[in-house]
């Protein structure tokens, strides 16, 4: 345990003032190789255009994923030209245009700082991108919405659509905004979708990036590992909710990568609950959360009894998936395909349960229905965001450095049942390793582990009064 606590104290960081304007966790050199790299794959005379993410509301304003990939510069209202021969431009507003305290706002004023520090050709203001653009012939851009602050782009994306259709809103998106702009400033600008070569940039995580998720990782092992200890009949679930959002603060400097689920009773099955206000009851729990750590993510998921111990159910199907988890994590490792891996250990799951090797006995039956009907348990990247944009990969051969979840499940609707359990993982040289891997997945381990005190227990806060059985 306290290995798990050293761990998350790497993730802290104490940002103040204009520090905060650039990434500290990667060195201006890779970011201009990932800029270098994105300009190969334009074509000859091309250019690409990322925009930052526009003004916010919020004062926790966020930066748009892909701009802050390119760049790790967190100024809202800025964008990157780059060209197919490398020359990088970034535009930034006025300083003093800033809704942010002084020490906080960082502008064109300071174009000889940030050429410097991101290794960028020119820092030019804003209102010269007109000029810029003036001779391009054929610029790429995402077709999509800004991404970050815990929304996916997909997330994003849907509701700019929604808004669109909506006849009492009909909202312009904002990148189709920005296109309709650009075909009316220069009618014979080709402008095209860049969302394929950003996508597969972001596919492959460097070792810096890997770090980074390493550290988010183990804050969502952390949050998994309190919760168990902490878990009582009679409390809510916005008790584990909230010591998610603790556990973020305090050893994260950061908040949720997306909603926390905490899902008892018959609210298992929604597999995206987020009202949390529920009293938990005899049965289980399945929890599932992830941090937006300095813009990266990560993802787990873990059912763990209320009472401190499962039920013959729960332990026999329970104990059927956890096996299927490591099964399919084993086979991991670079130059296969997710469809082979499922061939693979639907073969080794069946044979196991035919030669009695799993506690849980003869599945055979439940082993057969999840062949039949699993084909997303290798689910979904994880980079920037929960659910990372990287483009189709799952047809595709797994490469060293990618992260993506492996997340088995089942939904019992007669039961009111939805069995699952995730990590989120990387691929090694060799095989793979678990980054939320601290956070026990052994159903004996679960219940030893909810034996234990914690600090965040809601009987020591007042908040339930009576133990577990």
């Amino acid at each position: 345990m306290e290995e798990v606590m050293d761990r998350c104290r790497k993730a802290f960081c104490d940002y103040s003032g204009q520090e905060l304007l650039f990434s500290r966790d990667f060195s201006k050199e890779e970011f201009s190789e990932r800029r270098k790299r994105m300009a190969e794959r334009l074509p000859e005379g091309a250019h690409l255009l990322i925009p930052g993410a526009p003004p916010q509301p919020s004062d926790y304003a966020s930066q748009d994923a892909t701009f802050y990939y390119f760049t790790g510069l967190e100024v809202l209202r800025s964008y990157l030209l780059i060209d197919s021969h490398g020359h990088s431009q970034v535009f930034l507003p006025s300083r003093d245009a800033m809704d942010a305290e002084p020490t906080d706002r960082l502008g064109y004023e300071e174009a000889d700082m940030v050429r410097e520090r991101l290794m960028v050709d020119e820092v030019k203001p804003s209102d010269q991108m007109t000029a810029a653009l003036t001779e391009v012939t054929t610029l790429y851009l995402p077709f999509a919405e800004p991404e970050g602050g815990g929304v996916t782009r997909f997330r994003a994306n849907g509701c700019a659509r929604q808004r669109e259709e909506d006849e009492w809103d009909g909202a312009e998106p904002r990148h189709k905004s920005l296109i309709r702009k650009l075909n009316e400033r220069f009618p014979e600008m080709k402008v095209e979708d860049a969302s394929a070569f950003v996508g597969e940039m972001r596919r492959v995580k460097s070792p810096a990036e890997i770090e980074v998720l390493r550290q988010a990782g183990h804050l969502s092992a952390l949050i998994t590992i309190e919760s168990m200890k902490a878990t009582r009949p009679g409390m809510c679930e916005s008790h584990l909710d909230a010591i998610a959002r603790y556990i973020y603060a305090a050893f994260g400097n950061c908040g949720p990568g997306y909603g926390v689920i905490a899902a008892a009773g018959d609210r298992i099955v929604n597999g995206h609950y987020h009202y949390n206000n529920s009293t938990l009851e005899d049965g289980v729990v399945l929890m599932d959360c992830g941090p937006d750590l300095r813009h990266y993510s990560s993802d787990i998921a873990r059912i763990w009894p209320v009472s401190g111990r499962y039920s013959d159910w729960h332990r026999k199907v329970y104990g059927l998936i956890v096996e299927y988890h490591k099964v399919l994590i084993s086979l991991i490792k670079p130059g296969v395909t997710p469809p082979d891996l499922y061939v693979e250990a639907g073969e080794i799951m069946l044979h196991g349960c035919k030669n009695n090797r799993f506690s849980c006995g003869d599945m055979t039956d439940l082993v057969e229905k999840m062949i039949a009907t699993g084909t997303r348990y290798y689910n979904h990247c994880v980079g920037l965001s929960v659910h990372d944009f990287v483009g189709p990969w799952r047809e595709g051969t797994i490469e060293e450095g990618m992260v993506f979840v492996v997340d088995p499940m089942f939904m019992f609707r007669e039961r009111s049942q939805y069995i699952r359990v995730e990590d989120t993982i990387v691929v090694t040289s060799d095989g793979c390793e678990r980054l939320t891997g601290a956070a026990p997945i052994e159903l004996d381990e679960v219940e030893e582990l909810m034996k234990q005190p914690s600090a965040l227990d809601p009987e020591n806060l007042g908040i339930v009064s009576g133990g577990r059985e």
